[in-house]
């Protein structure tokens, strides 16, 4: 009988692509989704480096500090 090895995912591609964002100072965000329909996705949208990045949560406290 024959056993069937799991496959360990090593993520070569992604990793690559991160490296090169991280070496270039690209200005992005990613989302991971994890499971059985596994799926990254690159957020990126061009804005100014005198702009904040704010969680939802953050943005909101500071919007109620108003």
């Amino acid at each position: 009988m024959m056993t069937i090895q799991p496959i360990t995912k090593k993520y070569k591609t992604i990793k690559w692509v991160l490296k090169k964002q991280i070496e270039g100072a690209a200005k992005t965000l990613w989302t991971w989704k994890q499971g059985e329909d596994e799926n990254f996705t690159c957020i990126y949208k061009a804005f100014n480096d005198d702009l904040p990045i704010y969680t939802p949560l953050q943005l909101l406290n500071l919007l109620n500090e108003k």
